[in-house]
């Protein structure tokens, strides 16, 4: 997740959301270990809200490192370093849900 901290005004903020878009939207066409990947841009703006969420999937850990390294990645942070930023990820792994750990 990212929240854009340099805009001068919602009409920046907006157009740095949309180069954040451009420069990260390809990277599922460019990196075949990607299970899956998706943009989301904030839909209400609140005091806590993100701007700009990335929502990826990969197979394994080991494909995750990969992609963190993959030289397209690496491209698509260079080019969005010009725009001021702060950023949350959270990696997790799914796992089966139980009710019975719920009750323990």
């Amino acid at each position: 997740m990212f929240k854009i901290t340099d805009a001068l005004n919602e009409e920046d903020r907006e157009k740095k959301v949309l180069q954040m878009q451009a420069v990260f939207g390809d990277l599922k066409n460019k990196i075949d270990i990607i299970h899956s990947f998706e943009i989301g841009v904030n839909s209400r703006n609140t005091p806590f809200s993100y701007d700009v969420v990335i929502n990826s999937e990969f197979a394994s850990w080991k494909d995750l490192e990969a992609y963190v390294k993959h030289p397209e990645h690496q491209k698509a942070i260079a080019l969005s370093k010009s725009i001021k930023k702060e950023k949350a990820v959270v990696d997790y792994e799914l796992k089966p849900f139980s009710f019975l750990a719920l009750t323990n």
